[in-house]
């Protein structure tokens, strides 16, 4: 049995992937190319988590599942910033930093970082690549008179409230949470990061509903 103070981050943010994934299910006829490239990551990124909160139950590490995972997340989401960008230079430089990406995390977890640590090279890296997109998209596209009736400025909302604060857990998460903090703090600095991958959630379930207003 689970204990209660691990639910939230073990349970209920994992449960609550269903909330955007059911709020496109409900649109999926409005859907456009990078809303179903979000839906798909939600996919996987849901399969992923099961098989590591399973792994985990038997007492085998599921931190060789996060590599992956890092390297998995990071395509969908850069695939997702070349389709809303319009600039082909910039379209190309997404395209190469989706090959680079995946490259960069097999040369780590294969020479600089064991796959039974917390890859606190690749996922800060990660969190950076993916918030500093979102922030250009949001100079380059402005406020527009129906900025928040629109779905991606809800994706992307989601993403600045999630990406950016992850990135300073993901930078000290070997050191602080695994070396000199308690469990205690181990339990308290997730359940912080389970929020924000939550408000994430609710964040693109909303952009979801949004969909019959287009992009």
């Amino acid at each position: 049995m689970i204990p209660i103070k691990y639910i939230f981050h073990t349970i209920i943010v994992p449960l609550s992937i269903l909330i955007p994934l059911f709020a496109f299910i409900l649109n999926y006829k409005f859907a456009k190319k990078e809303s179903c490239t979000l839906f798909y990551y939600l996919i996987i990124s849901g399969l992923i988590n099961v098989i590591a909160i399973v792994i985990r139950r038997y007492h085998v590490s599921n931190l060789p599942l996060l590599h992956f995972y890092t390297l998995v997340e990071t395509v969908f989401l850069l695939s997702y910033f070349r389709i809303i960008f319009h600039d082909p230079r910039l379209k190309k430089a997404l395209l190469i930093l989706s090959i680079l990406f995946p490259i960069v995390c097999i040369i780590n977890f294969s020479f600089l970082q064991s796959i039974y640590t917390f890859n606190t090279y690749t996922r800060p890296l990660e969190a950076l690549i993916i918030t500093f997109f979102c922030l250009l998209y949001l100079y380059k596209s402005g406020f527009t008179e129906n900025w928040i009736s629109k779905p991606t400025s809800w994706f992307n909302m989601g993403i600045l409230i999630y990406f950016p604060v992850a990135c300073i857990i993901f930078i000290l998460s070997n050191y602080l949470v695994f070396v000199r903090m308690n469990k205690e703090m181990n339990t308290i600095i997730w359940n912080i990061h389970a929020v924000f991958v939550m408000l994430m959630y609710l964040f693109w379930a909303k952009g979801f509903s949004l969909l019959k207003n287009g992009r």
